[in-house]
């Protein structure tokens, strides 16, 4: 390829300024006319290197013959720092990193479909370096950077899809053996053609080459795309001028009653006309707003909160009459354990101890009162709701003379006719004594059961009330001496039937009791001499004896 030194200096500051610069300098050429030319302008021959077979990888089948071609004006890879690497830095960490300079051309259509081939076959040409293309076929090479290759046609690929939209499958190209350019001049097809720019292969260069400006004057009026193709020619139009006037019409167009239109239905003027008339027929509109319906809930409310308490205080008496009951008569079906055992607890896997939610209130939200001034009525009106005029007079009336003078006047009690209080007033008495509340209480369960009081008292003389003195409590005595484990603590507790709610509480250094209060006994701490396993400790309780035995082991010795 002998060219000039100046247009050889000219190709490298192209190739330098664009990676594309090949496609750039090829479209210069091929825009100027042959007259224009410079003389001795070479033929851009790219030389052969190899061939790759591949397919489509979209819907439209055909083969692929991409030729990789090689060229001098193709630059060198670069790096990032804009620097052209060399072939030692290449052959040591391959072209991953690197900006690789090549270019497309000469599409062209080998064989068609509809000339009898079995499937439409295509060619274009690649360029790049002499030494991509001398390394791509360098096996011992390829062998060391396993992803050269694949790297390599990668590049192609993509630059063929950007350039004329069609995707090359890259997991199908495989080597074409018998020959190293495909469809080529001369009488064997190896020589390569000359290099022709891909239409719409466009780069940086583009925006300086000079456009044909379009004519307005070339633009035709479109075709509609729905064409009534009828044999026979035009048809005729559906409605004729005058065709209510004929005497096909048949009379009146709405009749002899005329239009319909604008007549009010059946349901016009009713507030309730949007429901349908069956379910209308079949309910009642009922306003919580109503003075009705306010009673009615007023009523109910007090007829609600009254039988609440009743349920409250006969709850509370039946409760404490049943534990009175359990106290005085002893279940006679208890299980017969030895004396100073317990029923055995059910297992359960965790204790938790809910007790404490029971102090919790629950608060009750407020029902919210809707404030309006109307109401709707059954029948679906809107109802203003009058306050009385008199209770309206008499509080503007007892606000005037609010803001006038005192409410209370002097002396306002010397004209009275009626003494205020006759039996004297009750605001002060002292309180009712326990006879006196038991007494209450005692009749009103009478009534409850259906009893009259003056019948009872009739036919039997009336007892004297029975003042039921509580147990005094009493510290219980004790007794701490040595024993083989450790410590030994007997506590004396006559009177007490068995250990429950008894709780037993043992530190390293203090052990303490606590009794129910129906047993007469106060907590009991005792302070211990020495340490001692709280793990290790156990009781005994004996009815008879009427005493408890703790076993507390020594903190240093086993069990």
């Amino acid at each position: 390829l002998a060219e000039p030194t100046a247009r050889r200096e000219r190709s490298k500051s192209l190739s330098q300024t664009s990676p594309r610069c090949l496609s750039s300098w090829v479209r210069v050429r091929a825009m100027a006319p042959v007259s224009e030319m410079p003389a001795g302008m070479p033929v851009l021959r790219p030389s052969i290197g190899f061939c790759i077979q591949t397919v489509s990888a979209t819907s439209s089948s055909g083969r692929w013959y991409v030729n990789m071609c090689r060229h001098k004006m193709c630059e060198m890879p670069i790096a990032y720092s804009g620097k052209t690497v060399s072939r030692d830095w290449i052959l040591a960490n391959g072209i991953g990193n690197l900006q690789v300079p090549f270019d497309i051309g000469s599409f062209r259509k080998v064989k068609e479909r509809a000339e009898g081939a079995r499937q439409t076959t295509y060619c274009i040409d690649v360029i790049f370096n002499p030494l991509i293309v001398q390394l791509f076929m360098d096996d011992e090479f390829c062998n060391k950077m396993a992803q050269y290759r694949p790297f390599v046609i990668g590049l192609a690929l993509k630059r063929i899809e950007e350039s004329i939209g069609v995707r090359l499958a890259q997991d199908q190209a495989k080597l074409v053996k018998t020959l190293r350019y495909k469809d080529g001049e001369g009488d064997d097809g190896s020589i390569p053609r000359e290099f022709e720019d891909v239409p719409g292969n466009a780069d940086c260069f583009d925006e300086q080459v000079p456009k044909k400006p379009s004519n307005v004057n070339d633009v035709t009026e479109a075709e509609p795309l729905i064409q009534d193709m009828t044999p026979g020619g035009a048809r005729k139009p559906a409605l004729k001028k005058g065709f209510l006037n004929s005497s096909k019409a048949g009379g009146s167009l709405y009749g002899e009653d005329g239009s319909k239109e604008g007549v009010l239905p059946e349901n016009a003027g009713d507030p309730l006309g949007y429901i349908p008339k069956k379910l209308r027929n079949s309910c009642k509109i009922v306003d919580c707003n109503a003075p009705e319906y306010q009673a009615n809930a007023k009523q109910r409310q007090a007829v609600d909160e009254t039988n609440k308490q009743n349920k409250e205080f006969k709850d509370q008496l039946g409760g404490d009459m049943e534990k009175w009951m359990k106290m005085s008569q002893p279940e006679i079906w208890n299980e017969d354990l030895p004396d100073g055992t317990d029923a055995p607890s059910a297992a359960r896997k965790y204790d938790n101890d809910y007790s404490r939610f029971d102090k919790l209130e629950d608060v009750e939200e407020a029902p919210v009162v809707e404030e309006r001034d109307w109401y709707y009525d059954s029948s679906g009106n809107r109802r203003s709701i009058e306050k009385p005029k008199a209770a309206a007079g008499s509080a503007v009336t007892g606000a005037s003379e609010a803001s006038k003078g005192p409410a209370v006047k002097r002396g306002f009690l010397d004209g009275v006719k009626k003494p205020l209080y006759p039996n004297g007033s009750e605001q002060g008495a002292a309180p009712l004594s326990e006879d006196e509340v038991l007494k209450g209480m005692l009749k009103q369960a009478q009534e409850m059961a259906g009893e009259h009081p003056s019948s009872s008292s009739a036919a039997a003389p009336r007892a004297a009330p029975s003042v039921v003195k509580a147990k005094e409590s009493r510290t219980p005595e004790f007794e701490l001496k040595d024993s083989l484990e450790g410590l030994q603590l007997v506590v004396t507790v006559p009177g007490l039937e068995s250990m429950q709610d008894v709780a037993l509480d043992v530190t390293e250094l203090s052990a303490s009791l606590a009794f129910p209060a129906a047993s007469g006994f106060r907590p009991l701490q005792v302070d211990l001499p020495s340490s001692v396993l709280p793990t290790k400790v156990k009781a005994k309780f004996s009815k008879k004896k009427g005493s408890i035995t703790i076993t507390l082991p020594a903190a240093g010795k086993s069990s």
